[in-house]
């Protein structure tokens, strides 16, 4: 028999965690294993029942526990777990929708760090409603041998970010620079600029 999964769990705030859920019976009571001398014995009945309210949870999420792996049914607070396996970048400021889309998603857009593709496929659906990337990457090549004393000097590698942000104001160009920090290699400068 599975316990069945109460999805009202995934309205707990961040951190919450499992509890205790009213009414919700142990699929395995522990009162029916109870040896024949025991069984009439109205004190142990009692004492069972309580235990087979706190392990009811557990049994609950160990039977249901592919749902707690799926981004569309976990709880927020796993959803949110997940997300940091996934490295999603996971902002307070969602809805919850967003965020499953978010965490549903993380897998596809791996492939894309640190590329234009990736910024462009993280920000535009839930940050921005327009994003021009300026990126400062070049190659240099030559025919013919030459000493490396005489190349020209690299520029340091930028890569800027010409946004308009969904609500206007510098809260939303910082979130937008805090996301994107999180998307483009460790060594390249970021520059986030608002747009019209």
């Amino acid at each position: 028999m599975t316990a069945e999964l109460d999805l009202r769990a995934s309205t707990l705030a961040p951190g919450a965690g499992r509890g205790v859920v009213p009414g919700l019976r142990s699929p395995f009571p522990l009162e029916r294993q109870l040896p024949a001398m025991l069984a009439d014995d109205q004190f142990t009945a009692r004492f069972l029942a309580a235990l087979d309210e706190v392990i009811a949870p557990a049994i609950s999420v160990i039977d249901c526990f592919d749902a707690y792996l799926d981004p569309l049914t976990a709880p927020t607070d796993m959803l949110r777990y997940m997300g940091a396996w996934l490295l999603a970048t996971i902002d307070d400021a969602w809805t919850e929708d967003s965020l499953r889309r978010d965490v549903s998603d993380a897998h596809l857009r791996s492939k894309w760090g640190g590329t234009a593709r990736g910024l462009r496929d993280r920000l535009m659906p839930h940050e921005v409603s327009a994003l021009r990337i300026k990126e400062s990457g070049s190659t240099i090549m030559s025919a013919v041998p030459t000493d490396p004393a005489s190349w020209p000097e690299a520029p340091e590698p930028t890569v800027t970010l010409t946004i308009t942000p969904r609500d206007k104001g510098k809260q939303e160009v910082a979130r937008v620079t805090r996301i994107a920090l999180g998307l483009v290699p460790a060594h390249v400068s970021l520059k986030v600029t608002a747009g019209r």
